[in-house]
């Protein structure tokens, strides 16, 4: 029955070539709406069902489906909310359009594919879309989006074993070399981060003078702000690994207006302690400023999401896709960072340049590393 069904749809696709893109692309734009929905509930903690339908983030109305059309409803609108006007983020209906274009060009490049690797493919593209525009908007990889995209990459190399080395395979061969992919990318990953953190994990600074530090929420209320008087600091991202720590020496402290023993201060991502062992909750603490003299910062060069990105890119991919990927990935963030904020002192997530290079394996960059690891072996 299957044999069959796989052979109505390779005539359908000789007879009618334009029906499976088309298809593909309005099931893309639909997920890609969807898609929208999980990437801004998923990392604040809402369900995802629960309001079942889409609402807007300002005045928080529901908004109806003839205003939820994908791709056209941002446009006609022209980026506002129907109830309150409110600004709706561009990356609404960019979400929107790359996904439908990725699920057009896997049904395209992967035609005389079986159906079912084209739809684990999008499902792992669907994950990838997720997982590039939590991290490029708030620098957070979410271990479950990876998993999700790393059984799509399994899948994927069930149902097209031969595309994971470039060689003739059975499907278990396929899922084992798919298996020791996602833990080379894995393993590969966490190596380079404790690499990273060993070179330039460590920030020291020191003041002749005291000098003022504060902290303070931010407008929205999802974030810390620490102020130095070198410029601002996210807390979001000075302890966006458990193990991160900052420390200040020679310090004052004043909670709430009140001072309190100082010296030594040592910060976690939720507290504060002081050198007598004392600490104090952040949540419980509406103010905290001080003096200090010197500033130590132990803190990972690459976050541990990286490492997850990897596992997933690594099922999909292979161990060769997860070398290209690393490689294609630095260079990328390099134009990246020279492009936009690199050496001024802000954070760029690498999360997003690790899924472009993956995508660029999957559209025609194994092709091109075949070509030039062969051409000198």
């Amino acid at each position: 029955m299957y044999a069959l069904l796989q052979d109505t749809l390779r005539l359908l696709r000789a007879e009618m070539p334009w029906l499976f893109p088309l298809c593909f692309g309005l099931f893309g734009a639909c997920i890609g709406s969807f898609l929208n929905v999980v990437i801004y509930r998923s990392p604040r903690g809402l369900s995802l069902s629960d309001p079942a339908r889409s609402f807007c983030p300002r005045c928080e109305k529901e908004i109806p489906w003839y205003l939820n059309i994908p791709l056209l409803s941002w446009l006609i609108l022209r980026g506002k909310c129907a109830s309150c006007g409110g600004r709706i983020p561009f990356r609404y209906w960019l979400v929107e359009a790359a996904t439908a274009g990725l699920f057009v060009a896997a049904t395209m490049y992967y035609a005389q594919e079986d159906l079912l690797a084209q739809l684990m493919l999008c499902l792992w593209l669907a994950m990838a879309v997720v997982m590039i525009a939590i991290d490029a908007e708030r620098m957070e990889v979410l271990p479950k989006h990876a998993l999700l995209a790393t059984a799509a990459g399994l899948g994927f190399a069930a149902f097209a074993p031969w595309l994971i080395d470039g060689t003739a395979l059975e499907a278990s061969d396929g899922l084992m070399w798919s298996a020791a992919g996602a833990i080379a990318g894995f393993i590969l990953m966490k190596a380079v981060a404790f690499a990273g953190k060993l070179l330039f994990g460590h920030r020291r600074i020191r003041h002749e003078e005291p000098a003022p530090w504060s902290l303070r929420q931010c407008d929205d209320g999802e974030d810390i702000i620490l102020t130095l008087p070198d410029g601002p600091m996210s807390w979001a991202e000075l302890f966006a690994e458990p193990g991160n720590r900052l420390i200040l020496e020679d310090a004052t402290l004043f909670i709430d207006g009140a001072e309190v023993p100082g010296g030594t201060l040592t910060f976690t991502a939720d507290s504060v302690s002081t050198e007598t062992g004392t600490a104090y909750p952040l949540e419980d603490c509406d103010t905290l400023s001080g003096t200090f003299r010197g500033l130590r910062t132990s803190r990972a060069a690459m976050g541990s999401g990286d490492a997850w990105i990897m596992l997933a890119i690594g099922a999909l991919c292979g161990w060769e896709g997860v070398v290209f990927t690393l490689i294609a990935a630095s260079l990328l963030g390099i134009v990246g960072g020279l492009a936009t904020k690199v050496g001024r002192g802000n954070p760029m997530p690498f999360g997003p340049y690790l899924l472009a290079a993956a995508i660029i394996w999957v559209f025609g960059g194994s092709s091109l590393w075949n070509w030039y690891t062969g051409y000198f072996t």
